[in-house]
């Protein structure tokens, strides 16, 4: 993977970033499960939705027709556009009367009654119902294929058949339906067609457009898409961001661990350890080009009376100011560091001995001459300063810092405030 897609601290913790992308990985993979599950539920939902639909206008159906029956049908006044029922006529059966008055009043049995409650159903809003047998009376209740099936499955044993049918010229449908079973009542009407008590006679068929629904239900889909890749995105981004942030935290906690390894934490200068490592890289260096290397070892005079006489406070002040001072006077070259309680060391690569001895005294001077306020009064700090060279002899670098220590020795016994160099 490229590495400008994370910011540079990603690049020192490779861990992290497999940290990262697994759990990058493992959310997404979550959300996509859970957006996976409900997007396949919609369908669900959507026929059974249509089905408790389609189960409640049978119910009702059913209820009418039974109420119609045990009136032994209705009866309703024959006006313009009423018909008289032609298959009860059929049967012997008369259907109209006449009333006083003149008027004439036929009858609407259960079949008929459905057939024109369909018909207004249907006018309204496309739901259609009707009773359809593999034995019809009227040729117009006739299954189709579908129907057929069902009622195939109704002699099974079945008690309800739906199916979804997508594809029609009337846009996606639903079909219901239930099986209607021979009571003693129908054999008044079916017994010549061979029907007995409990015997399927044929299906209650209700018929839904869904459309609206399927529109509603596609339209929850995409918002379950654009919900998916939106989550996504959100939780890789808060991710990203929080172990963004984390990174950068570990990569600062990491150089403050650095810079306390390598700094002496009271002065800001190279320690110990980071001085000694940077002479033995000169050292090499040197040895190796057959260039020039010079040590400068400093020691504050009298320290440890300064402390005594104004308290370790002012004295840590001192070694910061002279630090400090020193800082400002060395070559940008030069390298300083802190060995021990008042002492420094300066790595001069490239310098010669009269160029070290030139330094020296210049660092000297400069911390002679800066005065350090305490209180009402003006502290005046000295140095003693040995300067060591590197000769062709000199198989380690340890032989130049006993030099180097060897010659502020002796500018310590010689009084002290001055250079020797060996």
């Amino acid at each position: 993977m490229s590495t400008h897609i994370w910011p540079k601290p990603f690049n020192y913790f490779s861990n992290v970033k497999l940290f990262l992308v697994s759990l990058c990985v493992i959310l997404s993979l979550f959300v996509i499960a859970v957006a996976y599950f409900l997007y396949s539920r919609t369908d669900s939902l959507l026929l059974l939705r249509v089905r408790e639909q389609a189960a409640a206008y049978s119910d009702l159906i059913n209820y009418s027709k039974l109420w119609n029956y045990d009136y032994g049908g209705v009866y309703v006044e024959k006006k313009a556009g009423v018909d008289s029922n032609t298959y009860l006529k059929k049967l012997g059966i008369n259907p109209d009367v006449r009333a006083e008055g003149g008027r004439t009043f036929t009858m609407r049995n259960h079949a008929i009654m459905i057939k024109e409650i369909s018909l207004r159903s249907e006018k309204e809003d496309g739901v259609r119902f009707r009773i359809t047998s593999l034995k019809p009376i009227d040729k117009d209740n006739a299954p189709d294929a579908m129907e057929r099936e069902a009622l195939g499955q109704f002699e099974k044993g079945k008690n309800e058949v739906y199916h979804l049918e997508r594809q029609t010229d009337k846009g996606p449908l639903f079909h219901y339906l239930r099986p209607l079973y021979a009571e003693q009542s129908c054999l008044e009407c079916h017994r010549s067609q061979g029907y007995k008590i409990g015997s399927v006679m044929g299906a209650l068929s209700v018929t839904i457009p869904v459309v609206t629904l399927i529109r509603e239900t596609d339209t929850d889909k995409l918002m379950i898409v654009a919900a998916t890749i939106g989550t996504i995105g959100l939780l890789l981004g808060i991710t990203y961001f929080l172990t963004w942030r984390l990174v950068l935290n570990l990569d600062m906690a990491q150089k403050h661990l650095k810079r306390l390894a390598s700094t002496d934490e009271l002065t800001g200068l190279k320690n110990r350890r980071q001085i000694m490592k940077r002479l033995d890289e000169e050292y090499q260096r040197a040895i190796r080009l057959g260039e020039p290397l010079c040590l400068i070892m400093l020691d504050l005079d009298h320290f440890k009376k300064i402390n005594d006489t104004y308290g370790h406070p002012f004295g840590d002040l001192v070694l910061k100011c002279v630090a400090g001072h020193m800082k400002k006077a060395l070559r940008r070259y030069d390298v300083l560091g802190r060995i021990g309680g008042e002492e420094f060391l300066i790595v001069s690569p490239g310098t010669t001995r009269e160029e070290a001895v030139v330094l020296a005294q210049r660092l000297r001077s400069t911390v002679e001459m800066e005065k350090i306020a305490y209180e009402d009064k003006k502290v005046t700090i000295t140095v003693s300063c040995g300067v060591a060279f590197l000769y062709k002899g000199d198989d380690n670098v340890e032989i130049l810092l006993k030099r180097a220590d060897s010659a502020l020795y002796i500018a310590k016994q010689e009084g002290r405030n001055r250079v020797v160099a060996i």
